[in-house]
Order: C-alpha cells, then structure tokens, then sequence
C-alpha cells in the first residue's frame, strides 16, 4: 500500500518516500486548530453554521489521528523471483496471503514495505529474525543441479531508481533501491523437507561474499542516479559495492552451487547490508535477507561443514554494526569465513583484504578475488576460492565491468513454478560441463598439491591425474 504526498525533501525522512506519521498528525492538529479560530472568530453566530464547523473540526481530528494508523512504506527490497535449471519460481505475494502464487512459490515470505521492512544491528543476535526475517517455511522447493547457479532476482517497493540510466532492464519492475553495501551468500541443510524447517535452527554455511571492490569502479550512470534520489554514492573514488554490482545488473544476482554437494534439500540465505544510514547517525545497517529453498540434485557426496547460527553470525556493536561509509573507504570481510567448497558461491568480496583486528561483529579470513574475471586470491585464514565476482561466469573466468543489462528478468506476467521460459542469456555463456568440473577442481587445489601433480610428467599424466581426483 503506497500512501504518497508530494512534499519537498526536508519534510520526510531520507529513507522514507510517502506519509509520514509524525507530519501528518501535525497537518491534523493544525488544520483543527484553523477551524477552531475559525469558529471563534465567527462568534457562533448561529447554530447552522457552528454546526457545520464543529463537524469540520471533527473531521480533522478523525484525519490526524488516522495518520498515526496508516502503514509508513519504507525504500524496502524483496525477492521476485528466482530461476534454476531452466525453470523460474516467482517469489510470494508479500501483501496478500490469498494469492494463488503463494501456494507454489519456493521463496520464503520477507519483511513488507512497512516497520520493519529490514533488519536492524539490534536483530543481529536473533536467531530467527537473521535466518530469512523471521519467516516460516515456504510450501515449495526449486531443483537445481549440483554446480549449478541459481539466479535471484530482487525488486523494489518504491520506484525511485525505476528506468534510470545504470540500472540495467528490469523489465518493469522497481530496481533495488540501494547501491552501497555488501551482498553475502550462505546455505544451510534443512535436515529432511525445507516445507517443514525452522530456519531459526539452521548452521549457516558462507558461500561468498562481495563487499567493497576496489579495482572497480560503479558505473557513472548509477552514481547520478543515487546521487539524484538523493542517496550520493560512496566512496567518490574508484569502488564497486557489491550491491551497485547486483542493481547494475538488473537487480540480479547469482549463486554458485558447489559442485560436489551431495543430493538433498538447502535454504540459500541471500544478504544484502545497505549501508547508506549510518549508526553514528541514529541510524544502522539494513540488512534485507531473502531465503530460497532448493533441492540439489546431480550432486556428489560432499555434505556442509559445521556452520554458524543466525544470531552469531554479526555482533550487535560489531564491525558492520558501527561501519560508516561516508568517513571510511575501506570495507573489510564481514561473518564467518568462506568454506573450503568445491566450485562453491558467487561474487565473492572486495580486493580488499583488511579484516577486522579484533571481535568486532566479523570473523576474519573470507577468501577474496576482487575483480569480475575470476581470477581470485586467498587470505590467510582460508584457502578456499570464492568463485568468480560474476556469478554468470563462475566456470568461464570471462571478463565483466558490470554492465547495465548483463542480466535481465523473466517477463513480469512468468509467476508459473514449471515454467521453462529463460531470461535474455548473459553476455557469456558458461563453458561445458566437463570443462567446468576441470577448471572448478584445478581452482580446489592448494598451490603445492598442483605443482605436485605437474612434476609426475608430461601433460597427458597431468590430465589423467587431475580426472582421476
């Protein structure tokens, strides 16, 4: 429900684009003060007309009270829809519970577009609301292929950015309404049937994270863009967030599945950390949380390592808790640190490889590439390549700068679970399978372990040395 007013900016909250409570039961009070004066200044000289103003005042009153009852829609994202292996899911209406789409969708419900429509740095130690924003189980899963990805797509509740230059082709639907921040991925098994898991007791796994990137640049169209809405983007110097990364791309992003997980059921935990309103200005990380439920199939025998609750996952007055983006240019690794899978995650972080120095809300050592060609490079504490910054060439180790339509959407009328229709195909395909195994494992291997196998002899050993592992 969008309840909108035009009014100049310094009325209304940055993150706020329609009534405000607070204003509008001031405009009450001052419009009941206006019919009082009114009427006083009329001297009740008869009884029709004071009739009729006492009425007034009475609608005023009604009106500014009821100002205080109507939702507040906050700039708020929420998953659409998702695609894997072919077949696109659309996500729940979040709205109204009787809508059909929510009997088949596989997309656990999030926050709607009034308080809360995002998770605070308070929420950060509970377990339920940092699963998937405290939702229950969605009634379906999607299949998708061990080494796979699963593509998600977010939009937007307010259409601030809606066809702007360096939002890419969202096909209608608002984009995303944030550009800076981090994008994080995990999974978690749901132990038997997603349909009938509490993800409140889900042992997080991280796939991948793209936080700052700094040997890219967000493209100058979106910068003009937020700088319009007004939300001005930083850092002024060369970085790429990971979610201006996702918002260039049509507001898309993409999942990696590993490639050895074994077959069964998984929540993908897809984080987005806006970091645009500050704690230090009375305001704090929103975090916006959506949760997929899959079903691997194709897979190996390779099952999760142990993960990490929900509520431990940040610190309360941690790193990401206390980051300001508007006095630091620096943004360092947040959460657990990636696990050592084969071929897992998505983007992975920036091509910074600060961490935090001490328990400030962020495990240390997730594994870091920076640049969108795949190439990638592991801190200390992990050994494990976080896949390549663009999902889509994850196997291919092509070249992206984050263009504005490398990903586009399912056509807003597709909500059907079987449907086979696709997006428009990125601009790179993915290689074949054989040869996505061959590079994915390649990449699994500690440096030691390849040269070991380089000094057996001849290319032809090499090959059937690496087919054999």
């Amino acid at each position: 429900m969008n309840y909108k007013i035009s009014l100049p900016s310094p009325f209304l909250p940055s993150n706020k684009r329609v009534v405000h409570p607070l204003f509008a039961g001031l405009l009450g009070i001052h419009c009941t003060y206006s019919f009082i004066c009114l009427a006083a200044s009329r001297n009740f000289k008869n009884i029709s007309n004071k009739s009729q103003m006492l009425s007034a005042v009475s609608v005023s009153l009604a009106l500014g009270l009821l100002a205080h009852l109507l939702p507040v829609v906050e700039a708020h994202g929420q998953i659409g829809g998702v695609m894997a292996n072919g077949k696109y899911n659309a996500g729940p209406n979040i709205y109204y519970d009787g809508d059909s789409v929510n009997s088949q969708t596989a997309i656990r419900k999030m926050f709607s577009a009034a308080s809360p429509a995002y998770l605070n740095y308070w929420d950060f130690n509970d377990n339920s609301k940092m699963a998937c924003e405290g939702a229950g189980p969605a009634p379906k899963t999607i299949k998708v292929s061990a080494g796979s990805q699963l593509q998600i797509y977010w939009e937007g509740a307010t259409g601030e950015l809606l066809n702007k230059p360096g939002t890419g082709n969202t096909k209608g639907k608002n984009p995303f309404p944030h550009a800076m921040g981090p994008v994080t991925d995990y999974i978690a098994s749901c132990n038997g049937e997603c349909s009938k898991f509490d993800a409140a007791n889900a042992d997080w796994v991280k796939l991948a994270e793209f936080g700052l990137d700094k040997s890219q640049s967000v493209s100058s169209e979106l910068r003009n863009a937020m700088d319009g809405k007004p939300e001005p983007y930083y850092p002024k110097e060369q970085g790429l967030w990971g979610i201006a990364k996702l918002v260039q791309e049509s507001s898309t992003w993409t999942v990696t599945i590993p490639q050895g997980l074994k077959n069964g059921q998984y929540l993908i935990r897809n984080e987005l950390s806006a970091v645009h309103s500050p704690k230090s200005s009375g305001g704090g990380p929103q975090l916006y949380v959506g949760c997929v439920q899959v079903e691997v199939v194709d897979g190996g025998s390779e099952g999760l390592p142990g993960g990490t609750k929900a509520g431990s996952l940040y610190e309360t007055d941690g790193y990401l808790a206390n980051f300001n983006v508007y006095s630091s240019n620096v943004f360092k690794d947040i959460g657990p640190t990636i696990a050592n899978l084969v071929s897992g995650g998505s983007s992975s972080s920036s091509n910074n490889n600060d961490k935090p120095s001490s328990n400030s809300g962020s495990s240390s050592g997730a594994a870091s590439s920076g640049s969108s060609s795949g190439s990638s490079s592991s801190s200390s504490n992990t050994s494990q390549n976080s896949g390549s910054t663009d999902a889509a060439n994850s196997f291919t180790g092509d070249s992206n700068s984050g263009s504005n339509s490398s990903s586009s959407k399912p056509d807003s009328g597709s909500k059907d679970q079987s449907s086979n229709e696709k997006p428009s195909a990125p601009s790179s395909a993915a290689s074949p399978a054989s040869t996505q195994r061959c590079k994915a494992r390649k990449r699994s291997l500690p440096g030691s372990q390849v040269h070991k196998k380089r000094a057996l002899g001849g290319h032809r050993e090499m090959m059937k040395k690496r087919m054999d592992f």
